[in-house]
């Protein structure tokens, strides 16, 4: 073999143990560069956490809110229309559940329900209101008076909060969704409404006779007289307290409105019973013949009115000495005596400023408080003077008159037969203000605006952030891809610094 060949074939020697890959040398390189590998496993690790918590991330419901206001309740009254005390407990009775588990279809129990269902008297913008009055009255620094008046505030917004309730729905102890829960808390208040309607609760609280009036077969023509009197004034009651309801203005019941109501009431007392009654009293004297206990009767209660008569006019004229020396009071506190002189001449402008501006503010609350009392005095006066003039025309009637042309006049056969039709006008006014009282309360069973009113939608609060599913295969495959990632990397930088 010649020497040129021999060359030959030492040269593709060569390049064969060139071209092959030393195992051991790769894995000594890729060792020597396990930081670099391990950091890019961390980084396609995090990225892939960075994902989940941002976009394939979910968080659970925990409960849902439901506030409501009550439509019934107003400022110092928390009664149903019926009169009965009202209780946020009452929208989640064992009736309302139970009706609710119904409508729903649901299978569960009514005390699996109880538990996951609460109510709470509570709205937001109050509720910060009393925060800032409970740390008002928690620092010890806070003055007398304003503490005084923060606790009656605070007591205020408390009552008021009583009108707003929210119903909450831990979802923990319910195997639902958050809109079979949203459903469920909706149908509850209804349900409460609805039972609430049919038991009469909402029924109007209207004060009214529910008998007819009738003419008591041989009493005396004044004892019936003041009998339609009473029934007359129970018919103006009610009327009074249907006009006070919401939208009972707009209701037209048989062609007549509550307003004709009232009319046809007050021409009745002015044009029938109400001089009637005065002219059976002005001839009591030949009514009471044959009935000595109605003369009895007519003494001692001429002599009841006369005492309280008596009473009224020495309140009135308490209520006038009160108002003078209040008023007199007020001069001396505006114009004060000058026997004080100026003790401390040398004191500053400001300390004289100070003390001026006290003094006026001390007699603006005084003058404040001054008006505020002759104002109460001044209701209470014309209060009972009303009083006075109803009772001085009472006291008028019971001693009648002395007409000689009222006395030619036959009062029994006047008197009787006005009777007859008073008690049929008064009867069919009656049974008028019962057709508005069932009115109403088919307004009400159509709409349950008369019992609640949905501040907002159900609320759906979020519990603890959960991971989309397959999340510890998403990590495991990060890992995996971040090891080759690193492992290529590696081999090209070992590549890269053999070439230098």
């Amino acid at each position: 073999m010649s020497e040129k060949n021999l060359a030959t074939m030492h040269e593709h020697e060569l390049e064969h143990e060139r071209d092959e890959i030393d195992l051991l040398d790769l894995m000594k390189s890729i060792w020597s560069q396990r930081g670099l590998i391990v950091g890019i496993m961390i980084i396609a690790v995090l990225a892939v956490l960075s994902f989940h918590f941002t976009k394939a991330s979910f968080s659970t419901t925990n409960s849902i809110d439901y506030p409501i206001s009550i439509s019934f309740i107003k400022e110092n009254s928390f009664n149903y229309p019926s009169g009965v005390a009202f209780s946020p407990r009452d929208l989640i009775t064992s009736d309302v559940l139970q009706n609710t588990i119904q409508v729903m279809e649901l299978t569960l129990g009514v005390g699996q329900l109880e538990k996951a269902i609460a109510v709470r008297s509570s709205n937001s913008i109050l509720k910060q209101a009393e925060m800032k009055l409970s740390s008002l009255l928690e620092n010890a620094k806070t003055p007398d008076d304003i503490r005084l008046q923060a606790e009656e505030n605070l007591h205020g917004l408390r009552e008021l909060g009583r009108g707003y309730v929210t119903l909450t729905l831990n979802l923990s102890y319910l195997n639902i969704t958050p809109q079979q829960g949203s459903l469920m808390l909706e149908t509850a208040v209804n349900e409460w409404a609805q039972l609430s309607i049919e038991r009469g609760l909402m029924n109007v609280d209207i004060s009214r006779p529910l008998i007819p009036f009738a003419i008591k077969e041989g009493s005396n023509l004044i004892d019936n007289y003041d009998q339609a009197a009473s029934y007359l004034r129970s018919l103006n009651t009610a009327i009074d307290q249907l006009g006070e309801l919401s939208g009972s203005g707009s209701l037209v019941v048989n062609n007549m409105s509550i307003e004709d109501i009232q009319r046809r009431l007050n021409a009745l007392g002015d044009r029938d019973i109400g001089p009637l009654r005065e002219f059976a009293y002005s001839n009591s004297d030949t009514l009471a013949n044959s009935d000595l206990a109605i003369q009895v009767r007519l003494f001692a209660r001429q002599r009841l009115l006369n005492l309280e008569h008596v009473r009224l006019t020495k309140l009135i004229g308490s209520y006038d000495l009160a108002v003078d020396q209040l008023g007199s009071n007020i001069k001396q506190q505006q114009y004060p005596g000058a026997g004080a002189g100026n003790d401390n001449g040398n004191q500053g402008s400001s300390a004289q400023f100070d003390k001026s501006f006290l003094d006026s503010l001390i007699q603006l609350g005084t003058k404040l408080s001054a008006v505020d009392t002759r104002k109460l005095l001044f209701d209470k006066r014309m209060e009972a003077v009303d009083k006075l003039l109803s009772l001085e025309k009472e006291i008028a009637i019971l001693q009648g008159t002395t007409s000689d042309n009222v006395k030619k006049i036959n009062p029994v056969v006047i008197l009787e037969g006005a009777l007859i039709t008073i008690k049929d006008d008064l009867n069919e006014v009656q049974q008028n203000i019962g057709h508005f009282v069932d009115a109403i309360r088919e307004i009400t069973l159509n709409s349950h605006s008369q019992v609640y009113i949905a501040n907002s939608a159900p609320q759906v609060r979020g519990g603890l952030m959960q991971m989309a599913p397959n999340f510890a295969k998403f990590v495991v495959l990060s890992a995996i891809l971040g090891l080759f990632l690193g492992v290529f990397v590696a081999l090209i930088r070992s590549a890269l610094l053999k070439s230098k």
